[in-house]
């Protein structure tokens, strides 16, 4: 991949934006955008590969320079000469010109760009127009605001920094309806990873590519600079000490050295500190008593930046590059005496075990000892990615190599726990060299049980915990007890759970951050066994007993106690709760818990019928996973992604997350679960009831013990099943399989259970020609959903009991379940559903009755927020990432919305929301 290549990663979407842009041009409506970023973000990068694309356009470039700034008509004269009009403008024009000579001028290059128009799309691009003279701008203005019909496309190209020089006509016309601005943005975190492995660095890990965006800002200049000056190996370490591009260096040194000793001493302490920092601290760092003035210094050399707060100046680094230059250059002694001082000054006592680790160079048991016991601290309420940083610094400070040994493998430990897989497995090559020990085997076991790894994970723990009770030490044999404890979640294994997890906790009774963690898990087991008010009773007991100090521990308990309350079918609350759950699992550094929390938040918003929201949920539970490579979890989540897609009928997207969600023979039986759901999910949607089958049968024939997979609530596979057979006439099959799980449904009073398959009982008793006994199930079902809000599951049971009473002649009676049936299906845009409720209805002569107060062409709130966005000017990448959601998302819901509305593009749209937003979103805000 070349230089520009790798700089135009992350760019698609900016570059359909411009395509979309050029097929308007094409087609008689001249366009102007305004594209801007910051120097080096991949302006340059973007144009050339859209100008690539445009080869039949005529290009005709022009840009400005700061020398010519006064230079009158020198960027016209440029435009003129390259349009092959040299010597069209008139010579000797100057700044005094008459006032109407821009008009002349504009009515020239009006006249050229109409000329060259006629034989194909005029492609005019100014860079650098910040430093176009005034006269040519004003030219330019009074040209392009005269285009009618003509094909001319303007591109005017400028920094961020420099934008704020541009004439207001300018923007104006940018932002008007013939304009759009286009702002590039940083990469994101995937972007990085894909520019690392062009650049010979594979497998950066998602930690790693968060600390070189927030260190570079997501500049694609600056980022590839760093990839090719570091060795390849410091990018596999943890949190590697990343400095600033050499380039950058020396320009941000060259200005440090041009101030006062004072201000470098400043700004010198300011570095060591952070990237941001107290003035006051700072300053006694260095010695000076008045910081104001040599302050003021450092911010007009444009080394610093002040910010207000409520009691002293904060001092910060107008960019993270420059903090990194400044601390790169001081002197290796004075940082060492910097960090020392650093750590007597501060309270914090995180902060100040960082300055005492960066001015430590050779092994230091002490402060190994204080890492260790700030790890401890960090762990006990789930701070993961912390501990994690704390004990790899504690190994390598420890002079003992078993305590070295030990303390790295705990630090593998945290980071699995924090949800960093790929960091992981790089320390995994490591460990795997160290002497055998139960430590050592937990800490592999629990790498291959996040990758779903049966054989390898079974293995490692079972010697681990044999090592662990022959070492006779009931802290390592809690600790495998836990990984144990959390395999059998992964086997679906409700009893190897309880049974686990109460292992771990007598052994070590007095510990309260594995007696939390064995709670998180514990309920969950009795609900897999078919105690569910077990477990939710054991997850009250344990959070009224829990403090609010204990952070992303509770976190974890009400993550697990909401997925048995779905199970329940007691939903109401549970969205608000994973709500404020998931984004805290994530600040907190508990990755896979944040997962977990967005998967059933989806589930949850799904069966309420508020399936933007599961949209949303669902795609932020896919984005994590595609980060940290938690292979367990991605047949979950993506199961909850296609059966969104699929009844809505987005066949496509359903089908792109059903290829990521394939689970083998040797993986564990959640995979294996979730991935034949997602399958059966999709078939069912599209009535193939062979593939419904094929795709459940790895399911049907999982090994006992089958408790976690055929418990009532959990997975709703049963009446998929029954479905399917029933539709290819394997009554009997059906019969036999309903009788078996309907009866574990009311042993349960699973309520939402009983009604699924009390509707396919009602199938199959109308296909043996019983039509009494299928009215009685149907309405049976529809007597368990009562006072239940499941409005999916409420349509399916309305529509089979439309179709049962059409079939026996109650047209009335049908007519009003379907049409019930129908307003549900509308509302929830469940496409597939809808077609064969309309099916239903036209084949029996009946009317589908509309509601008065629905309206065909009314936005749901999601698809009104991305409209609102899309009328600003985002592009769908940037409307993705405000909204959290996939960009696929994104364009399957602008294809509702453009249909909706009627309208054909994001111009017209802008122009719809503008004059009709009111009722574009009646009924929905």
């Amino acid at each position: 991949m070349s230089a520009t290549a790798e700089l135009f990663v992350g760019r698609t979407g900016e570059l359909a934006m411009l395509r979309q842009v050029m097929a308007e041009v094409d087609a008689g409506h001249p366009r102007t955008v305004l594209l801007t970023g910051p120097a080096g973000i991949g302006k340059s990068s973007l144009l050339e590969r859209f100008f690539a694309e445009s080869s039949g356009a005529t290009l005709i470039r022009a840009g400005g320079e700061e020398w010519e700034a006064l230079v009158a008509y020198g960027v016209v004269d440029q435009i003129l000469r390259r349009a092959g009009r040299p010597g069209y403008l008139p010579t000797g024009r100057n700044r005094a010109s008459p006032p109407d000579e821009p008009v002349s001028a504009g009515t020239l290059v009006l006249e050229t760009l109409a000329d060259l128009g006629r034989d194909s799309t005029v492609l005019l691009v100014v860079d650098d127009v910040h430093w176009a003279d005034v006269d040519s701008l004003r030219a330019l203005l009074f040209a392009l605001r005269r285009l009618g019909q003509e094909r001319v496309f303007t591109l005017f190209v400028t920094r961020d920094e420099d934008a704020v020089r541009l004439p207001n006509g300018l923007v104006r016309l940018a932002d008007g309806s013939t304009g759009r601005s286009i702002q590039l943005g940083a990469l994101g975190e995937r972007d990085i990873r894909e520019l690392a492995t062009a650049r010979g660095v594979p497998r950066l890990s998602l930690t790693t590519a968060q600390r070189l965006r927030e260190h570079t800002r997501g500049n694609p200049l600056y980022i590839g600079a760093l990839l090719s000056e570091l060795p390849a190996d410091r990018w596999q370490s943890w949190e590697p000490t990343l400095p600033a591009p050499r380039v950058f260096a020396e320009q941000i040194v060259r200005r440090l050295e041009a101030g006062s000793t004072s201000t470098r001493s400043l700004v010198e302490a300011c570095a060591v500190l952070g990237v941001r920092s107290s003035l006051r601290t700072a300053a006694t760092l260095a010695d000076i008593t008045e910081p104001v003035g040599v302050f003021e210094e450092a911010v007009a050399g444009g080394l610093l930046r002040a910010t207000d707060s409520r009691d002293f100046w904060d001092a910060t680094f107008p960019h993270p590059l420059i903090r990194a230059a400044v601390y790169e250059h001081v002197a290796p002694a004075r940082r060492v005496h910097l960090h020392r001082r650093a750590a007597e000054l501060l309270d914090d006592t995180g902060t100040a075990l960082r300055h005492l680790v960066a001015a430590s160079s050779a092994p230091d048991p002490g402060l190994a000892d204080r890492l260790d016991a700030f790890a401890r601290r960090e762990m006990s309420w789930g701070a993961w990615a912390g501990a994690g940083s704390a004990l790899m610094e504690a190994s390598r400070l420890s002079q003992d190599r078993n305590q070295r040994e030990e303390r790295l493998l705990r630090a593998a430990d945290a980071i699995v726990s924090a949800g960093d897989l790929p960091q992981a497995s790089v320390l995994s090559a490591e460990i795997a060299a160290f002497a055998p020990g139960p430590l050592r085997d937990a800490a592999l076991g629990y790498l291959a049980v996040l990758r779903g790894r049966v054989g390898e994970a079974e293995a490692l723990l079972t010697t681990g915990w044999e090592r662990a009770v022959s070492s006779g030490d009931p802290h390592l044999q809690a600790l495998l007890a836990l990984r144990w404890t959390l395999h059998s979640v992964g086997r679906l294994r409700g009893a190897d759970v309880v049974e686990w997890s109460r292992r771990s906790i007598e052994l070590v009774p007095g510990d309260e951050a594995v007696r939390l963690e064995v709670a998180a898990l514990h309920g969950l087991g009795l609900g897999l066994m078919g105690r569910v008010p077990d477990g939710l009773a054991a997850y009250r007991s344990v959070l009224d007993s829990v403090t609010g100090d204990e952070g992303s521990i509770v976190g974890r308990l009400t993550m697990a106690r909401s997925w048995l309350q779905i199970v329940v079918d007691d939903i109401d609350a549970v969205p608000e709760v994973l709500a404020r759950v998931a984004p805290a699992q994530l600040r907190s550094g508990s990755i896979r818990i944040a997962v977990w929390s967005y998967i059933w938040l989806s589930r949850a918003h799904y069966l309420r019928g508020e399936w933007d929201e599961a949209s949303t949920a669902a795609d932020r539970a896919v984005s994590l996973l595609e980060e940290t490579g938690h292979e367990w979890l991605r047949p979950l989540a993506r199961w909850v992604a296609v059966e969104i897609c699929a009844n809505r009928g987005d066949w496509s997207a359903a089908r792109d997350h059903l290829a990521e969600a394939s689970a083998g023979e040797t993986d564990c039986e959640l995979m294996i679960l979730a991935a034949g759901l997602a399958a059966a999910e999709l078939a069912w949607a599209r009535g193939d009831h062979e593939a419904v089958l094929t795709a459940l049968d790895p399911v049907l024939f999982v090994r006992p013990p089958r408790d976690g997979i055929d418990e009532p609530g959990f997975w709703p596979w049963q009446h998929l099943y029954a479905d399917a057979l029933i539709g290819l006439d394997r009554l009997d099959e059906a019969a036999a399989f309903l009788d078996r799980h309907e009866r574990e449904a009311k042993d349960r009073d699973r309520r939402s259970s009983i009604a699924r398959l009390a509707r396919v009982r009602g199938r199959l008793e109308a296909a043996r020609g019983r039509m009494d006994e299928a009215e009685s199930a149907i309405r049976h079902g529809l007597d368990q959903l009562g006072d239940l809000h499941l409005p999916f599951d409420q349509a399916l049971i309305e529509l089979a009991y439309g179709q049962l009473l059409r079939r026996r002649g109650r047209r009335r009676d049908a007519s009003r379940y379907l049409n019930l049936a129908m307003d549900r299906f509308t509302a929830l845009g469940a496409h597939p559903h809808m077609e064969r409720c309309a099916r239903e209805l036209e084949g029996s002569g009946l009317i589908y009755a509309k509601k008065d107060e629905f309206d065909p062409i009314r936005l749901t709130r999601q698809e009104l927020a991305i409209a609102r966005l899309a009328a600003t000017g985002l592009k769908t990448r940037e409307i993705a990432a405000e909204m959290s959601i996939s960009v696929k998302t994104v364009q399957f819901h602008l294809g509702n919305i453009y249909q909706k509305l009627g309208v054909h593009s994001r111009l017209e749209l802008a122009h719809h929301m503008i004059s009709r937003e009111p009722s574009a979103a009646r009924g929905d805000t």
